[in-house]
């Protein structure tokens, strides 16, 4: 079985079983938002360890809610999605950045 795992933004961890096809998304954190097309809004992880798993047409939530378009709870769960997707693309930028420093460094002290 391979599984691969990706860091997504606002704490939340993607686990694919490239073998079964499933996906599982987890929070990190105490509470996230994910849009999520496979439950047609945003998911939204109620607490640490909260659980999104799509297989197929099957899909099931353990400790989340779905929030769809119209939601009172929708606009400011989008917001927090852009924010946090912000922060991530940030993040990664910087990490990329210093890599590229230190890489010169090396290259310089040829």
């Amino acid at each position: 079985m391979t599984v691969t795992v990706n860091k997504k933004p606002g704490g939340i961890t993607q686990l694919f079983n490239t073998e079964t096809g499933r996906v599982i998304y987890k929070s990190k954190a105490e509470s996230a938002y994910m849009l999520i097309e496979a439950f047609g809004g945003i998911v939204k992880f109620n607490q640490k360890g909260a659980i999104a798993t799509i297989t197929g047409h099957i899909t099931e939530l353990e400790n989340c809610d779905v929030l769809k378009k119209g939601h009172p709870e929708y606009k400011n769960a989008l917001e927090s999605i852009i924010n946090s997707h912000k922060e991530f693309a940030k993040q990664v930028a910087d990490s990329h950045h210093n890599e590229i420093q230190e890489l010169e460094n090396k290259l310089s002290g040829l």
